[in-house]
């Protein structure tokens, strides 16, 4: 019964401390106040603070309790800590009242007027507690108007919550915060973080280039060589024409600075020459993502993993990192189709089920439409847009009776404008089954298949001035089915072994790099921020469904990228910008 009853009684006890509040807290609440008062009646301090023609007595352990600044200084043998006098530099008494106000009683001492001197003050005598206090006071009533200041602050005594906040607010509310007297004071480096930043929130880039040369006028003799530096950072290619040529080309800052001339230039070129817009490599062409356009991959028509003939057209938002449907083509194309881009729009020709036909896909409107047909019908041959035209070379037409006749090395001309074709001339030699590329005036047309169907490794070109071509060199080994970009005006080719070789213009070859394992045909190739980007392609009866890219730069290949393409054969990958109201319907990808 005796041992029943103790080992009741002890559950009993158990239970009941449990239920009873931690002594530590009201030990606690007796230490503060006790503390308090000792501080307010002077009993037992032991050092002496002074600050400016005040002194306060403290008591050491106190202060070393709570900030490690005078923890390190009463335990390093400092004169301080053997004479018990401290002398408080970059600190007013009333702040320093406010900390140890703070100290001793635990009381909100943060305040509008107070705040900021605080977190210095807190930053600098390492108090966790009050450095905290102060960053969620700012946070509390952090708006769009205090912004800046607030996010210098966070930057400058490491308030990572504040950063945050605040970075998000300016780039929100930029529109607005670039008129404030703020903004003007900015340095050069917390401008061009803000301009760079592709979630800044702005309709169009003049608002940007608008705030920049403010910034610029405020203080024009101590910053004009800043202004230099931030023209680097400017997204002229993106500004509307007349802005370009009214606003910025003429500016007294541009006429005098070479470098100044070569970005402006740059922008006007992009303006000049839809045709070949997809080419540029500049951080400066960047959609930002609160824009209503968006570059994107698009994939369309050829056949299905069921070998079935499709008309469908899809695009990569790489902000979303999603498949969407598009507008599809007209008809199926079938196989063997070429295409090109002009500006925004695609165009395509030829193909196993329309041998004379000629697409084009308006991005403005998502809408394809049929244009005049071309005087001869082909497939497997090249096409290219070069100043206001598109000309289609070479390739294979099936209604040619005569089978040596069937390979082609005509040359045609399509006018965008005039919407009328005409012969443009001919190939030295008729090939098909090649790639093809711009480079200034003329067209460039890398190995194929000639008319004895044999491989070959010409490389040859077509002069749109002149109307006339010659062969200019030789692809390290013959190459049918490769792929040709441009990437910093320099042209490359990709070929179905998984080279990948640098042509110049007088045709001296270098292969860059090699795929492994690569052995595809039929893929495609775009440029893309400097890389090639190959898409798809087929080996036997596989076919392929992902992303392989190339930096030109550093010869890196990654070919473990996670996006995929919709699983496709015969089809045609190009690059265009484009609004994203159109990407409404979602393609969920089910085969790979």
């Amino acid at each position: 019964m005796d041992k029943l009853y103790m080992r009741l009684h002890k559950t009993r006890l158990k239970h009941k401390m449990t239920e009873t509040p931690c002594w530590r807290d009201e030990v606690s609440r007796e230490l503060y106040n006790s503390i308090e008062d000792m501080y307010k009646h002077d009993r037992h301090t032991d050092t002496k603070l002074v600050v400016g023609d005040r002194t306060f007595n403290c008591h050491r352990v106190v202060l070393a309790a709570i900030s490690p600044y005078f923890d390190a200084m009463f335990s390093s043998g400092m004169i301080e800590s053997q004479n018990g006098t401290v002398n408080i530099q970059d600190c007013s008494v009333g702040i320093f009242e406010n900390i140890l106000d703070f100290i001793y009683t635990g009381r909100k001492v943060v305040t509008f007027d107070n705040c900021e001197d605080l977190l210095k003050a807190a930053a600098i005598f390492q108090m966790r507690q009050l450095h905290e206090k102060c960053e969620q006071f700012l946070l509390n009533n952090l708006i769009s108007d205090n912004s800046l200041g607030a996010w210098k602050l966070a930057k400058s005594y490491d308030c990572p919550s504040l950063c945050t906040k605040a970075w998000t607010l300016i780039l929100m509310n930029f529109t607005d915060i670039c008129r404030s007297e703020d903004f003007l004071f900015l340095d050069k480096d917390d401008l061009i973080k803000i301009i760079t930043d592709d979630n800044l929130n702005v309709t169009n880039e003049e608002v940007v280039c608008d705030a920049v040369f403010r910034w610029y006028e405020s203080d024009v003799s101590k910053r004009k060589d800043e202004i230099i530096q931030l023209f680097e950072y400017l997204r002229l290619p993106l500004l509307g024409s007349e802005y370009l040529l009214h606003e910025v080309e003429p500016m007294e800052l541009v006429r005098e600075n070479a470098r100044c001339r070569e970005i402006v230039k740059e922008a006007i070129t992009y303006h000049m020459l839809p045709a070949r817009r997809s080419e540029f490599n500049s951080d400066r062409i960047a959609f930002r993502n609160h824009l209503t356009m968006e570059e994107v991959l698009i994939v369309l028509g050829g056949y299905n993993s069921q070998s079935e003939k499709v008309v469908d057209v899809f695009a990569y938002s790489f902000l979303q990192q999603k498949w969407f449907f598009l507008t599809p083509l007209m008809f199926p194309l079938g196989r063997e189709f070429a295409s090109c881009v002009y500006g925004n729009d695609i165009f395509v020709s030829g193909g196993s089920q329309k041998l004379d036909c000629l697409l084009r896909y308006r991005s403005e409107n998502n809408e394809w439409y049929r244009c005049t047909s071309p005087v001869q019908g082909r497939r497997r041959h090249s096409m290219v847009a070069l100043g206001g035209s598109i000309y289609v070379l070479g390739g294979y037409d099936d209604n040619i009776k005569e089978e040596s006749s069937k390979t082609l090395s005509s040359v045609e001309e399509y006018d965008i404008n005039q919407r009328t074709w005409k012969k443009a001339g001919h190939l030295p030699k008729a090939v098909r089954s090649m790639s093809s590329t711009v480079s200034k005036e003329k067209i460039f047309v890398f190995g194929g298949i000639l008319s004895d169907d044999k491989e070959t490794k010409a490389i040859q070109y077509f002069d749109t001035r002149l109307q006339s071509g010659c062969i200019v060199a030789n692809l390290p080994s013959p190459c049918k089915l490769s792929r040709a970009i441009v990437s910093d005006k320099n042209m490359h080719v990709v070929c179905t072994d998984g080279s990948v070789i640098c042509v110049p213009e007088d045709g001296s070859c270098r292969i860059v790099t090699t795929i492994p394992n690569f052995q595809r045909r039929r893929f495609c190739a775009i440029h893309h921020k400097g890389n090639v980007l190959i898409l798809g392609g087929e080996s036997g009866n596989s076919i392929h469904q992902n992303i392989i890219s190339v930096d030109l730069s550093t010869k890196h290949i990654d070919q473990n990228r996670t996006t995929v393409i919709p699983p496709r054969a015969n089809f045609a990958g190009l690059k265009i910008v484009m609004q994203k109201k159109f990407f409404t319907r979602e393609f969920v990808m089910t085969e790979k």
